[in-house]
């Protein structure tokens, strides 16, 4: 009788353990799936915002451009201001 009740307790020891070890695993594999789509989810939003500052930094970079030859422009123009009023005196 007292092996027949410490085998059952053996038994139930080792069920126990298995539930346990199985339901560690599930849990493990249900953070990891979580992990993955919070993974997902911040990469989709960093690319988003990537592409938001290079369109501006392209903006900034086309205004500039602009305004650097327009100040060629008005260079050369005083070049050859200057130059034809020196021919002239």
């Amino acid at each position: 009788m007292k092996e027949e009740a410490e085998r059952e307790r053996e038994a139930t020891l080792r069920n126990a353990r298995r539930e346990a070890l199985e339901l560690t695993e599930q849990f493990q594999e249900k953070a990891e799936a979580r992990y993955r789509e919070i993974i997902g989810a911040s990469e989709a939003e960093i690319e988003t915002e990537r592409e938001k500052l290079l369109a501006a930094a392209r903006e900034d970079a086309a205004r500039m451009t602009a305004l650097g030859k327009a100040n060629v422009d008005r260079a050369v123009e005083l070049v050859v201001g200057k130059f034809r009023g020196a021919i002239r005196a």
